[in-house]
């Protein structure tokens, strides 16, 4: 089967009036695949970047930069809908961590997937074995914050919404036909609704991971000058807001050993901060505010 087979329209939503246009289509369908893509700060940490819904002949990527007022409402409202997803567990902790959305129901292709069987469903092994394709994953880690996307970007995170609604067709029919005559497997798929239940429960009970007090005790424990924990705050809300503006950089250089570090042994000038820094066009970026952390009292 050819990968552009499942190149479905895809609508960019991107306004009020272009999301109006939308729900009435959706609605009407009454079963939709969801996908995400969010900035690579971690789901405790990350915010989302775009929104894919499909319909077996459509895909509309919601662009929540431009619209972010109207994510929440729009959650809600599709969060009645039945969604086919892959691999929900972290995306629905970011859809509760930030929207503090859960949707009435989902089926998760992966998990269905792992009943019948295969020992690593992830989206592109699953897309090979059931529905012959290859997909690229070029664009998996690439930067979803930036604007405008690329057309690349845009295949990418349409056709990984509009696979799963086949996907599911292949192997509702796979699961059809074994649980006839397997029954280890017909266990398995019996038992995977509580699984998904158990996995939504999860989900709902939530609660906000924040790793600046860990950070902040060590400090502590060191009894380091008061200043010091100002400072390490102040450089956790630059890797937060950096990182959610898509810096990857910021998530890979000002980890938490670095942070430690820098407010034990404060950079006595500038050039030793930055020779504190590996990534040096992530360092002519941030050092002036990083600088500015150590030098304002």
């Amino acid at each position: 089967m050819l990968l552009e087979s499942f190149d479905l329209p895809i609508t960019i939503v991107d306004s009020p009036d272009s999301l109006a246009h939308v729900l009435p289509t959706v609605f009407d369908v009454g079963l939709i695949s969801i996908d995400s893509e969010f900035s690579l700060t971690g789901m405790h940490h990350c915010v989302l970047a775009l929104l894919q819904v499909a319909t077996h002949d459509q895909v509309w990527l919601v662009d929540p930069l431009a619209i972010p007022n109207l994510i929440r409402p729009l959650l809600l409202a599709l969060a009645e809908i039945p969604w086919i997803v892959h691999d929900y567990s972290g995306d629905g902790i970011v859809f509760k961590r930030i929207y503090d959305v859960v949707p009435t129901s989902v089926l998760d292709t992966m998990m269905l997937a792992r009943a019948l069987g295969y020992p690593q469903p992830g989206l592109k092994t699953m897309a090979k074995l059931k529905l012959g394709i290859d997909i690229p994953k070029e664009e998996q880690d690439s930067n979803w914050m930036l604007r405008p996307l690329r057309e690349s970007q845009r295949k990418y995170a349409a056709r990984d919404a509009a696979l799963l609604l086949p996907l599911l067709r292949e192997l509702a029919a796979e699961a059809e036909q074994r649980r006839a005559v397997d029954t280890e497997t017909d266990n398995r798929l019996k038992n995977l609704p509580f699984e998904i239940k158990q996995m939504l429960e999860r989900i709902c009970k939530y609660v906000p991971y924040n790793n600046a007090p860990h950070i902040i005790e060590r400090i502590r424990t060191l009894g380091l000058a008061i200043n010091a924990e100002s400072r390490a705050k102040r450089l956790l809300d630059l890797r937060h807001l950096w990182g959610n503006e898509g810096d990857i950089a910021a998530v890979m250089e000002l980890g938490n050993r670095w942070i430690i570090s820098r407010v034990q042994y404060p950079p006595k000038s500038r050039d030793m901060l930055e020779k504190t820094i590996r990534n040096k066009r992530f360092c002519k970026r941030r050092i002036d505010s990083l600088w500015k952390v150590f030098t304002d009292e």
